[in-house]
């Protein structure tokens, strides 16, 4: 009998805690193991049947990803207690930033950039300053993985500022762990990517995201470099349709169009699978929807597919993809039963999700 999940609305909180980026649901049968090649993953405990509601996670930083801001309707409310979508027709929807900081940042009502102020605070002088020539010389890539480190630390200073005041002191679960210390423990670091990245990151960590009084985070360079590392290998493109769906439709439909790009502590640890058992799809603020596709006995990993499955069909386009997307070769099921006897294997585990 599968079990059902109600998600109740809230309304935007005045401030950021750490109950704020706990999973708002986690299964009880879904636990976390470890595996010597692939590292951390998802396990079931138990039966968890087909339809049931694995995670809901909410993201630790969020950013829209848009090309045409004004004419979009993709933006996204930028308090982190609401992220919801702010269509571009309802012009009192999308409260801009009173410093004119980037149109990309906006708020769903009034309330809710009231209640983000102090947050937003941490990047509006930074995005004013940098936005515009990051996006002119390095790229929209570069920038959309630079401000997602910017609200990274900017909900880290929030929860340090939280816990320095009293307000927030409850430590996380020994077995989960979320808020910055999920954060802290995601996979990464400058010895998975090329030395080319690795040197580019360099530059732009000491061009943008140095500490000082634009961006007053109080970590080392070395450590920011490390956390751009972590989410390159972590982050999650949002989509408006669930990824991982199996067996496929006909005809197939794709997920859509990236709407957003986020980081979650949790949803993290989930590795990938070209015949996976979770679908995931981000819910209307945001939180990642762990969903099971079929029946998961007891024991079997808990795995989701880290790209479209109507895009790469063919063994080779997907091993392909999942090697120069994210460093490794494929081991699952399905990718054993379809390759040839006289394929060489290799096996990288690199735990990554697709930006």
């Amino acid at each position: 009998m599968s079990q059902v999940v109600y998600i109740t609305e809230s309304e935007p909180s005045t401030s950021i805690d750490i109950s704020q980026t706990q999973p708002d649901w986690m299964h009880p049968q879904l636990i976390q193991s470890t595996d010597p090649t692939k590292g951390r993953q998802f396990r079931a405990s138990g039966l968890i049947p087909k339809g049931a509601c694995l995670l809901v996670d909410r993201p630790y930083a969020v950013i829209p990803v848009v090309d045409e801001p004004a004419t979009n309707d993709n933006l996204i409310c930028s308090n982190p207690a609401c992220n919801r979508r702010a269509p571009r027709h309802s012009a009192s929807a999308r409260n801009p930033c009173p410093n004119a900081c980037i149109a990309d940042v906006i708020w769903c009502s009034d309330a809710c950039r009231d209640a983000d102020k102090d947050r937003h605070a941490f990047e509006c002088t930074w995005l004013k300053r940098y936005a515009g020539p990051i996006r002119a010389k390095w790229g929209e890539y570069d920038f959309g993985m630079l401000w997602v480190i910017v609200r990274l630390l900017a909900m880290r200073q929030s929860q340090l500022q939280h816990v320095d005041s009293g307000t927030s002191t409850s430590p996380s679960p020994k077995k989960w762990k979320y808020g910055w210390e999920g954060i802290d423990s995601l996979c990464g670091s400058a010895d998975t990517w090329s030395h080319d990245k690795v040197r580019a990151w360099t530059t732009l960590v000491k061009k943008y995201l140095q500490n000082g009084p634009v961006l007053p985070h109080g970590m080392t360079s070395d450590r920011v470099l490390h956390l751009i590392c972590q989410e390159e290998a972590n982050s999650f493109g949002l989509y408006p349709r669930a990824t991982g769906v199996v067996p496929l439709p006909y005809p197939p439909i794709d997920r859509g169009e990236q709407f957003a790009a986020a980081v979650y502590p949790i949803a993290a640890i989930a590795n990938h699978s070209c015949l996976p058992n979770i679908t995931h799809k981000p819910d209307e603020q945001g939180r990642m929807v762990f969903t099971a596709s079929r029946d998961i006995v007891p024991g079997e990993e808990c795995c989701i597919s880290y790209f479209d499955l109507t895009q790469y069909t063919a063994l080779a386009s997907r091993r392909e993809h999942l090697r120069q997307s994210f460093k490794f070769v494929c081991q699952c099921e399905r990718c054993l039963s379809e390759e040839p006897a006289d394929e060489p294997t290799e096996w990288n585990a690199m735990p990554m999700m697709d930006l």
